[in-house]
């Protein structure tokens, strides 16, 4: 029998990478342009014009690679797309002390 340990349900925080909350969140919002994108039948160039950013930075975002970007810069994306952005404040649903970021998809 192979052991197995159970996902938290962010892989960034279950591989010990530092801001797991933040790159969950940010891929989270890259996949939502991605789909979008997508979805309009958009080239890359196509996007990337539209995106008003250059082809190497929208392959960047295409291709997962999300460190040039903040989650500012892929709210504006958002915007861009016609999307609205909306930021809900919650108490924890817990007691722990580690901080917390959830993107919810619509």
């Amino acid at each position: 029998m192979t052991d197995h340990t159970r996902s938290s349900g962010n892989v960034f925080k279950d591989l010990g990478l530092p801001s797991s909350d933040e790159r969950l969140a940010k891929a989270k919002l890259a996949y939502k342009i991605n789909r979008l994108i997508a979805d309009q039948g958009m080239s890359q160039k196509k996007a990337a014009d539209f995106l008003e950013m250059s082809r190497s930075k929208m392959t960047e975002l295409r291709n997962g690679r999300l460190k040039g970007f903040t989650i500012d810069c892929l709210f504006s994306l958002l915007g861009k797309l016609d999307h609205h952005i909306e930021i809900r404040v919650r108490p924890k649903l817990s007691y722990k002390t580690e901080k917390s970021i959830d993107v919810a998809l619509i």
